[in-house]
C-alpha cells in the first residue's frame, strides 16, 4: 500500500488513516470533535539528532465541511509549541487546516535540539496527506516557535508564507546574553528569593541546556550555523517577522542596529548586560537580522504604542501567557507589510524594556490577517526557488547536508528524517512547484543544469521525478 493511499480511504480521500509502511509510519491515536473542529491526534516517529529513533505527537484540526469538500486544503503549521485554541480557531475560520505539536504525553524538546527534527517529521507527514495543497503551507509561532518558523522555512519548499513572532535570530548572542545575565536575573538564587529580572530568570537556565547539547564554545561555527542569520538566503517564502523594542528575552539588538531607546540603568541590576557586540563571540555572528538580508528584499515597519493599551506591571501574573488577563479587548492592529518585499520586519515600538517584562512591555493585539489572507490566495513566485534553496533540497534528497552543527560529543547533528520520507518530500515539493507554470518548471531545470549535485542523473526530467515519487509511494 502506498504512503499516500495508506492514509486515505478510496471512497473519501479526506479521511485521515494510519500509515502502514515500515519506517516512519504515523499512527492515529484518536479522533474527536473540539469546538466544532475535527481533531485527529497522531504519533509521529522520527530520527533524533544522534540518529536515534524517537516519537512525538501532533494534532490536526479542520472544519468537517472543509474536509468533506473536494478542494485541496491549505494548512497552517504551528511549530515547536502547541498552538492555542484561539490561534487554531483563527486559522480554521480563515479556511485552513491546522497542525500543531501536542505534549499531552510526550514532553517538549529543546527548540534547536530534537524539536527541530520532530517539526521536520510533522510537516513531512502533513504533506503526505492527499487532500493538502502542497504549495499552500504557512508556518508560524512565537519565541521558540518564531525561531522554529525560520528554521523550517529554510528547509521546506514551496511555501505560501511564514509568520515569525519574537524569535531568537542569533544564538551566539542569545546564549551569551542568557549566560551573562544568570546572576543579574536572579536565576541562581534560592527558589524562595525574589528575582530582580523574574521572566529573564525563568528563561536564563535554558542556556545551560543549549550548551549541554552543542558545547560551551559559543564562538564556534556551530552557533552561527544554528542561527537564522546564517541561512536567510534559504528562507525564500514571503515572511513577516515581528520584534518588540521592550523584549527582555529576544532583544531588539539582534534584529537591527537602529537604537530605539536609552536604557534606564538605574532600574536594572548593576551587572545586567545586553551590548550586542560585546556579547557576540564570533565575528561571523556579529551582524543583526537586518544586516543579514539584502535591502532590496526587506522593508521595516514600525508600530507606535496605541492609546489606552495595558502596560504590564510587576503585579501581573503569567506575563508570557496572553490568556491570563481579564482585560478590555484592544482594537486589533493589522500588521503593516509590503507586497513588493519578501521580508517584512514589524517592530512594536514600545520604548525601553523594564526589569519585570518578558517579550512585551504592553498587551498588544496585532494580527498578520491581511498578510496571511493575501498569500493564501497566491501561488509561490518563481523566485522562491533560488540556488541556495535548491542545493539544500538536493542535499536532503541525497541524505547528506552541508553546514551542519556539531554536537558537544564532536559528532555532527542529524537533521534528516527517514531516507524515503525525505526523498518523497523533496519530490513532492519540486513537482508541486513545477506544476505552477512553465516558468517555474524552467527554473527547476535551469538550476539543476548548473548544480554540482545531480541525484536524478545528468539532466532533470519531471516524468522521472514523478516515477520516483510513485516508486516510493508503493514501498
Amino acid at each position: 500500500m502506498s504512503i499516500s493511499t495508506a492514509i486515505a480511504k478510496k471512497n473519501n480521500p479526506n479521511i485521515i488513516a494510519g500509515e502502514t509502511f515500515s519506517e516512519g509510519a504515523v499512527k492515529i491515536e484518536n479522533t474527536k470533535l473540539i469546538d466544532g473542529l475535527k481533531c485527529v491526534m497522531v504519533t509521529i516517529p522520527y530520527l533524533g539528532m544522534s540518529g536515534d529513533k524517537i516519537e512525538g505527537q501532533a494534532k490536526f484540526y479542520c472544519k468537517p465541511d472543509l474536509l468533506d469538500s473536494k478542494n485541496k486544503i491549505p494548512v497552517y503549521c504551528g511549530v515547536h509549541y502547541e498552538s492555542s485554541q484561539k490561534t487554531i480557531k483563527k486559522y480554521c475560520d480563515a479556511g485552513f487546516a491546522v497542525v500543531t505539536p501536542c505534549f499531552d504525553k510526550i514532553p517538549i524538546e529543546f527548540p534547536f535540539g530534537n524539536s527541530y527534527n520532530f517539526n521536520i517529521a510533522m510537516i513531512q507527514w502533513v504533506r503526505r496527506l492527499p487532500f493538502v495543497d502542497h504549495s499552500k503551507l504557512i508556518f508560524g509561532g512565537i519565541s521558540g516557535g518564531g525561531y522554529m518558523t525560520l528554521a523550517m522555512g529554510s528547509e521546506f519548499f514551496p511555501l505560501a508564507a511564514l509568520v515569525s513572532d519574537l524569535p531568537c535570530v542569533n544564538w551566539d548572542y542569545g546564549c551569551n546574553y542568557l549566560l551573562a545575565n544568570q546572576k543579574s536575573s536572579g536565576c541562581l538564587l534560592p527558589k524562595d528569593k525574589k528575582r530582580p529580572l523574574p521572566v529573564l530568570a525563568f528563561i536564563a537556565p535554558g542556556a545551560n541546556l543549549a550548551t549541554a547539547i552543542f558545547g560551551n564554545d559559543l564562538s564556534s561555527d556551530t552557533w552561527y550555523i544554528l542561527s537564522p542569520i546564517s541561512y536567510v538566503n534559504r528562507i525564500t517564502a514571503p515572511i513577516m517577522v515581528t520584534a518588540a523594542t521592550g523584549d527582555m528575552l529576544c532583544t531588539i539588538d539582534m534584529f537591527t542596529p537602529k537604537q530605539f531607546f536609552t536604557l534606564d540603568k538605574k532600574l536594572f541590576p548593576k551587572d545586567y548586560v545586553r551590548d550586542f557586540k560585546k556579547l557576540t563571540s564570533s565575528s561571523r555572528s556579529r551582524k543583526t537580522l537586518v544586516e543579514s538580508i539584502s535591502g532590496k528584499k526587506l522593508e521595516t515597519h514600525i508600530i507606535p504604542i496605541p492609546k489606552n493599551i495595558h502596560q504590564f506591571t510587576p503585579n501581573d501574573k503569567k506575563i508570557l501567557d496572553d490568556t491570563a488577563y481579564d482585560l478590555p479587548p484592544q482594537k486589533e492592529i493589522d500588521r503593516p507589510w509590503s507586497k513588493d518585499k519578501q521580508w517584512n520586519l514589524v517592530i512594536l515600538n514600545e520604548g525601553a524594556p523594564l526589569p519585570h517584562i518578558g517579550h512585551n512591555r504592553y498587551y498588544w493585539n496585532t494580527n498578520p490577517r491581511s498578510f496571511v489572507s493575501y498569500y493564501k490566495n497566491q501561488s509561490p513566485q518563481v523566485e522562491q526557488l533560488n540556488s541556495e534553496k535548491f542545493q539544500r533540497l538536493l542535499e536532503r534528497y541525497s541524505g547528506k547536508l552541508s553546514d551542519v552543527a556539531i554536537l558537544a560529543t564532536g559528532k555532527p547533528a542529524n537533521r534528516l528524517n527517514y531516507k524515503k520520507l525525505e526523498q518523497l518530500d523533496v519530490l513532492t515539493g519540486l513537482l508541486a512547484y513545477a506544476r505552477i507554470s512553465p516558468k517555474h518548471a524552467k527554473r527547476v531545470k535551469d538550476l539543476y543544469r548548473v548544480s554540482a549535485l545531480k541525484p536524478f542523473g545528468k539532466t532533470l526530467n519531471f516524468k522521472k521525478l514523478k516515477q520516483l515519487q510513485n516508486e516510493i509511494n508503493k514501498k
